[in-house]
């Protein structure tokens, strides 16, 4: 609890030192840490530049860095790695997306899970079911699904340029 307090202590310092935007972009913070989105800090309406930490489920509108937790929520654009138990990017990815369960709309990265999916997807998908609509690249895993391939679902690799 002393540790968890101390994070909080910290976490609270970098805030303090945000650098506030135009009306046009989204106020960015080094560090987010969340609990239970509302239960964060700062708020899901600011960017993050550097780590979020999401204890339960944490929401931010643009993430650049590294995003660890038990459900990442990214509203616009994720760039970096995210590692959780779900990484669901409402947007655009670029990266790598590594957990049980990785979902984005626009994807150009790796990734690696029990169940991926992409609307539009460049890169690798590496799981036990793999899904996408459009596809430039290779899908790995037991089930393969490329909408856009005349060969839509193909078992171990599939793959579509």
């Amino acid at each position: 609890m002393k540790s968890l307090l101390q994070v909080f202590a910290i976490t609270l310092a970098l805030v303090a030192g945000i650098q506030a935007v135009s009306a046009e972009e989204f106020p960015t913070t080094p560090v987010m840490i969340s609990l239970l989105t509302p239960a964060q800090a700062p708020t899901s309406e600011w960017d993050v530049k550097g780590l979020r930490i999401d204890l339960l489920y944490g929401r931010c509108q643009n993430m650049y860095g590294v995003d660890l937790g038990l459900v990442n929520h990214t509203v616009k654009q994720e760039v970096g790695l995210a590692v959780g138990v779900v990484n669901y990017t409402e947007s655009k990815v670029v990266g790598a997306q590594i957990g049980g369960v990785n979902i984005g709309e626009r994807v150009k990265a790796l990734q690696v899970g029990l169940y991926n999916e992409a609307d539009d997807m460049s890169g690798l998908q590496v799981g036990l079911i793999n899904h996408t609509r459009l596809m430039r690249g290779v899908q790995v895993g037991l089930i393969n699904v490329i909408e856009n391939s005349d060969l839509a679902f193909l078992p171990i690799v599939n793959f579509f340029f």
